[in-house]
């Protein structure tokens, strides 16, 4: 599955604009006097004010080149990013080493960081991908986000059924009843229940609406009820990397 657009809520714009395109250098693409919109590699990711009672935080992964997780983590540092420290969960097949992760279940390596809103923000390098890079780590070695979760209430069966029929998704790592990846290394979802808690934080995974366009073959736009969760099916062939 390929992520065209991404499009999160925030309750703290002016912050994560900082956060995003000065701090770390995304490049801006569009930005207005209630929302901005960023080159995340290959997908925009844009974030729109939310004036709510609450602040909407999410998880989300991006790809970069499989072997430069150690350069990932040093570029975070510069830029005067955190990071955060995880713990190993041997039952699981995740190993940490500090705060660089090994996912031995789907040959990977992570590290991961919150931005101002609270998002839980991942950097992972997938070993399965032809895509080592000889450049040192840059804001455009990111490729592209290839996760977004989705926390569910006790549906993650009825999730896996109703997206598997309306995008090109099948089941990649989980147990289809309380956690499911679903998609493959370039794009896919992340459905957990609420019982859950994100790893490595153990924060309690938060409903708020999610927007996004992923690529296919035909033009169409679904909600995933009864969630505020909409996907646009597109045919394209763009991409929307900056260079």
């Amino acid at each position: 599955m390929r992520i065209i657009e991404l499009l999160l809520r925030t309750s703290m714009l002016e912050q994560m604009k900082e956060f995003y395109a000065n701090r770390l250098g995304f490049p801006v693409k569009v930005q207005t006097k209630d929302s901005f919109t960023i080159y995340a590699g290959e997908t925009s990711l844009s974030f729109v004010r939310d004036d709510g009672n609450v602040r909407p935080n999410y998880h989300f992964a991006l790809n970069i080149p499989e072997n430069q997780i150690v350069e990932a983590k040093e570029w975070l540092l510069r830029q005067g990013c955190p990071l955060l420290n995880a713990a190993t969960m041997e039952s699981l097949g995740i190993y940490a080493s500090e705060d660089i992760v090994t996912f031995e279940r789907t040959n990977a390596h992570g590290v991961y960081f919150e931005d101002p809103s609270g998002n839980l923000v991942e950097l992972i390098a997938r070993h399965s991908m032809k895509n080592s890079a000889t450049e040192p780590f840059h804001i455009s070695s990111i490729l592209n986000i290839s996760e977004i979760g989705f926390p569910l209430r006790n549906t993650v069966p009825e999730a896996i059924q109703e997206l598997e029929s309306r995008v090109d998704v099948k089941p990649y790592v989980g147990d289809k009843i309380s956690f499911q990846m679903l998609g493959d290394d370039q794009g896919m979802f992340i459905l957990v229940d609420t019982e859950n808690k994100w790893y490595p934080t153990g924060r309690t995974p938060e409903i708020h609406p999610i927007h996004m366009t992923v690529a296919g073959d035909r033009n169409e736009r679904f909600q995933l009820e009864p969630y505020p969760y909409f996907v646009q099916i597109s045919i394209t062939t763009r991409s929307t990397k900056q260079s």
